[in-house]
């Protein structure tokens, strides 16, 4: 990273960004050329879930090649300068890679789902298998990952 300054390396200041973020910008390639997706995702222990159809481009990508980055941005504010070149943005974010594996255990899948229920929907769930088996887990080995932030937005 060019601005060591502004580099986060603290793994609880990086949780807190993914905890608070709600959607990832998840960067694919297949045949030198790169796709990027908007995804939901949930975080724990080290892995990034997600869930898409069964099917898809963004599927078959990873299917091929499945080495992948990802960038959370939860908040930024742009700063205005008295000219265009003296605005700043302030932000904070969370960028990451590692290896997609797909879940097909049916208790590892329902655990994650679990995961991925519980940050986004209040109260109880059910999770009936012809509902598992319509959605393809996805979860991320992370294995690089680092934050950065120009001064806090808040």
């Amino acid at each position: 990273m060019r601005r060591k300054d502004r580099e986060i390396t603290d793994q609880k200041w990086i949780e807190e960004v993914l905890e608070e973020g709600k959607v990832c910008f998840l960067s694919l390639c297949r045949n030198n050329e790169p796709y990027i997706v908007p995804m939901h995702y949930a975080w724990k222990d080290g892995f990034l879930y997600l869930h898409s159809a069964l099917e898809g481009k963004k599927v078959d990508i990873v299917r091929e090649n499945p080495r992948v980055s990802f960038c959370v941005v939860p908040e930024w504010k742009i700063i205005e300068g008295p000219r265009p070149c003296d605005w700043t943005t302030h932000y904070r974010s969370v960028i990451g890679s590692g290896i997609v594996s797909f879940v097909e255990d049916e208790t590892e899948k329902r655990k994650a789902l679990t995961i991925f229920a519980d940050r986004f929907v209040q109260g109880d769930f059910e999770l009936p298998k012809p509902m598992l088996d319509r959605v393809l887990v996805w979860k991320i080995k992370v294995d690089d990952i680092t934050g950065k932030q120009n001064p806090n937005p808040r």
